[in-house]
């Protein structure tokens, strides 16, 4: 019986800690008017039916350099938490974004300011966008701004995300994979270019 007993403890033992995990990681080159200013290094894994993504954004210019970091747990397939930072030095300008799901509801904490989405499951998020092309897909939930944007498809594996302030970033895909951003922002275009 023990020898059964200890049989069965090992088998279990493998089982939970050699669940295979699959990792996924991509990154990008950040370029601002042709010239190389920094990285971003997306990670997913998927351990049966929990997943995670990590944005890891560093970019260094004259005039500013932005730290940014997403984390994302899904479970099934629904956002669970997300965290997102932003340090860019400058007073006003760093953010910290925490969503995190409460039964059919997500709670917001942006900057200290609480804010609920009710009834709903997100699905999709900024950060799927570097693993999967979001066909069919309308809208996408920002883990930095803690709210959805509209998604629109522009043909050719190409898809406008509309920002707030009107401000519209493409993200371009070929054979389903994602392989160049442009971002439109304060400080003019920004292409991030899938380099591995």
């Amino acid at each position: 019986m023990k020898c059964l007993f200890r049989v069965l403890l090992c088998v279990v033992t493998v089982a939970v800690f050699y669940h295979p995990v699959h990792a996924q990681t991509t990154t990008f080159e950040v370029r601002i008017a042709n010239h190389a200013v920094g990285t971003i290094e997306a990670q997913r894994k998927v351990s049966g039916s929990a997943k995670s993504i990590t944005i890891k954004t560093r970019i260094q210019t004259l005039l500013a350099r932005i730290n940014s970091d997403i984390l994302n747990e899904y479970d099934n397939n629904v956002l669970t938490l997300a965290k997102s930072t932003r340090v860019a030095g400058k007073k006003g300008e760093d953010k910290e974004t925490t969503t995190r799901r409460n039964g059919n509801d997500y709670t917001v904490m942006l900057n200290g300011a609480r804010s609920v989405i009710d009834n709903t499951e997100i699905a999709h998020c900024v950060a799927d966008l570097y693993f999967a092309e979001p066909k069919q897909v309308s809208r996408i939930f920002s883990e930095a701004l803690g709210k959805f944007l509209p998604l629109h498809p522009l043909g050719s594996g190409q898809y406008e995300l509309v920002l707030p302030e009107g401000k519209k970033n493409i993200y371009k895909y070929s054979n389903g994979v994602l392989t160049e951003v442009e971002v439109n922002h304060t400080f003019g275009k920004a292409l991030f270019i899938k380099t591995i």
